[in-house]
C-alpha cells in the first residue's frame, strides 16, 4: 500500500535532481523517463489517493465486522481524510490558476 512516505521519497528524489540554475542548458536537460510527464505523474497520484480511499473504507468495514484494531482503523480513516483534503486542496489551486489564465490579455 502506497502511504505518505512514498509521496515523501518521490520529493526527495526530485529534489536531487540537477536543475537549469545550476548550469544546465535547456539542449542538456535530458529527456522524461517514461511516465515522468505531468499526466502520469497525475494518474500516478489520483491512484494513490484512491486505494488511500479505500484501504479507510476497508478498516472501517473490518471494525465494523470487530476484525480490525481501533488504531489502525484511526491510522487508516487519518490518511484517507489527509489525502482527500489534499486532492480538493490541489483541485481548488488547479481551477484559480485555469480562472486567472482565462482573465489573461491575449
Amino acid at each position: 500500500m502506497t502511504r505518505i512516505a512514498d509521496a515523501v521519497n518521490a520529493y526527495a528524489a526530485f529534489a536531487k535532481l540537477p536543475s537549469a540554475a545550476e548550469g544546465m542548458d535547456a539542449r542538456d536537460t535530458p529527456a522524461p523517463a517514461p511516465g515522468s510527464d505531468f499526466a502520469s505523474v497525475l494518474k500516478d497520484a489520483a491512484k494513490v489517493s484512491m486505494n488511500s480511499l479505500k484501504a479507510g473504507e476497508t478498516q472501517s468495514a473490518a471494525a465494523i465486522a470487530g476484525k480490525a484494531d481501533i488504531r489502525e482503523v484511526v491510522a487508516a480513516v487519518n490518511n484517507a481524510e489527509m489525502t482527500l483534503e489534499t486532492v480538493v486542496a490541489v483541485r481548488d489551486k488547479v481551477i484559480n490558476a485555469y480562472k486567472e489564465i482565462l482573465q489573461m490579455p491575449i
